[in-house]
């Protein structure tokens, strides 16, 4: 009998640390209000981009998300299957219409992606991800400006929030 409890709670402890990683492997962030970041990192095989594609859909319905960012940064190798499951989540996202932006891209990137022939015409790419919030702000209205300075508008006031 108490074998059998503490295979139990073995088994419920390793389920929840699958649960802990395949989450931290496709974490989607919302970085403000209308704008969803999903950072891949690694490879992506199918099962991995089926479980991004579930997340990202979740959290563009949970939120009313209309901009995805999705950031390829740290996706050592695309290849046609990787840029296919891209597509996908692109095209996914767009059935529930959220933009989506691809940033990250390199010139090893773009090259690859340009030699396997993968029409991306309707793609909006930015090289940084720093580009891609730029983007998405701009679309949905918003703008990000530097603080004033001390020297041009006098000292600030300390406690206040301009």
């Amino acid at each position: 009998m108490a074998e059998t409890l503490d295979t139990t709670a073995a088994q419920t402890v390793i389920a929840e640390q699958r649960r802990t990683i395949s989450e931290l492997q496709t974490p989607v962030i919302q970085v403000w209000s209308g704008i969803l970041a999903l950072p891949i990192v690694g490879s992506v095989d199918t099962a991995r981009a089926q479980d991004m594609n579930e997340r990202l859909l979740e959290k563009i319905i949970e939120t009313s998300s209309e901009i995805v960012i999705l950031d390829i940064t740290g996706v050592a190798v695309i290849d046609t299957s990787v840029a296919k499951h891209l597509l996908e989540t692109v095209t996914a996202a767009r059935l529930l219409g959220a933009e989506v932006l691809i940033v990250g891209l390199s010139t090893h990137t773009a090259l690859t992606l340009v030699h396997l022939g993968l029409d991306l015409s309707g793609v909006t790419t930015r090289t940084t991800l720093a580009k891609g919030l730029e983007l998405a702000f701009r679309r949905l209205g918003l703008e990000v400006v530097p603080r004033r300075t001390a020297r041009a508008h006098g000292p600030e006031r300390e406690g206040t929030d301009d």
